[in-house]
């Protein structure tokens, strides 16, 4: 009659040890993907060269998995909450990836017409709240995936314009502000805050507003991409975008792979894991990996040493900076 104790408790157990989340996040390195096989602009041709962009890899921490990422080179265990903002699920967290990826996109679209002197049209649609600062002065007014479209009445035309339009407020000021949450539209009125005791810096409490814009461009494209979040492809897609609307090949017959978020101006931007995503281009046999300078440069220089590899790392501020490099580099 007891015989199937023994059985049942091993079940549980192995439930526990597989299944149980614990507050850790691991990461590790990805993949490296050819951008011309997420990328499709109509009626460009596809060159001998290839563009790659890179991934890290994260998973929510078990038992198993947090004992299994003690022998695995280049992985890293963090603190869950250096990932969710206070209140938020996993499955938000999620959808804050997929919009830092539709962001990136949308801003490679843009840099690369612009580059290719090529027609694009930019629509705002307004802001998206990642999070609400516990305390803060949105805390009760707005809560996490809520979409704001207009400030005082006036519809936001930019994220730049939302920005000044509440940094110009002072401390203790009402704003009005309208937003969508489950298809419906609402307004509320926020008292305007100071965002540190000692800084005259003002806000409303928002985590990481996100801009949400539809872009046209002329020719169209195409992202083919799924269950790959954050914004750090955005330069590579630039790249991609601009060698399919321009002649020859950008890369020149190279394996090229990179990293860095676009913003406005062709800026390259910060990005998690460098020192990983190094791992993920070498075992792709890339010849040449571009990386944002300063900290992600001096960041992934070590995982080169140790790695032993000839892929040559190149720091870049800007998506100018590697077009002129790559513009220098001789064909294969």
């Amino acid at each position: 009659m007891k015989a199937w104790k023994p059985a049942l408790a091993a079940i549980v157990a192995a439930m526990i040890v597989f299944f149980v989340p614990l507050p850790y996040f691991i990461s590790y390195p990805g993949d490296a993907t050819s951008t011309e096989q997420i990328i499709d602009v109509s009626g460009a041709e596809k060159e001998p060269g290839d563009l790659m962009m890179l991934t890290v890899a994260q998973r929510r921490a078990t038992p198993y998995f947090l004992v299994e990422s003690l022998f695995l080179p280049f992985s890293e265990t963090s603190d869950v909450s250096d990932y969710l903002y206070d209140g938020e699920s996993d499955a938000q967290y999620e959808n804050r990836q997929q919009l830092y990826m539709e962001e990136a996109q949308h801003n490679a679209m843009i840099e690369g017409y612009e580059l290719a002197d090529k027609e694009v049209e930019v629509d705002f649609e307004g802001v998206y709240v990642s999070g609400i600062i516990s305390g803060g002065p949105a805390d009760g007014k707005l809560r996490a995936g809520d979409q704001i479209v207009a400030v005082d009445g006036a519809s936001l035309k930019s994220m730049s314009s939302f920005m000044q339009t509440i940094s110009s407020k002072k401390a203790g000021t009402d704003v009005k502000v309208k937003f969508e949450r489950d298809k419906k539209t609402k307004t509320t009125t926020i008292k305007v805050g100071k965002l540190a005791k000692n800084s005259e810096q003002v806000g409303l409490g928002i985590y990481e507003p996100l801009p949400m814009s539809d872009v046209q461009t002329d020719p169209k494209v195409e992202f083919n991409l799924e269950n790959v979040g954050g914004p750090s492809a955005g330069m590579m897609f630039t790249l991609e975008i601009y060698d399919q609307l321009t002649d020859g090949d950008l890369a020149k017959g190279h394996t090229i792979a990179g990293t860095g978020t676009i913003e406005e101006g062709g800026k390259v931007g910060p990005i998690g894991g460098a020192w990983q995503k190094v791992v993920a281009a070498d075992e792709a046999e890339a010849e040449i990996m571009f990386v944002p300078a300063g900290s992600n440069y001096e960041e992934a220089k070590p995982s080169i040493k140790k790695l032993g590899t000839k892929m040559k790392l190149v720091p870049i501020k800007t998506v100018e900076d590697a077009l002129d490099y790559l513009e220098e580099l001789p064909e294969k």
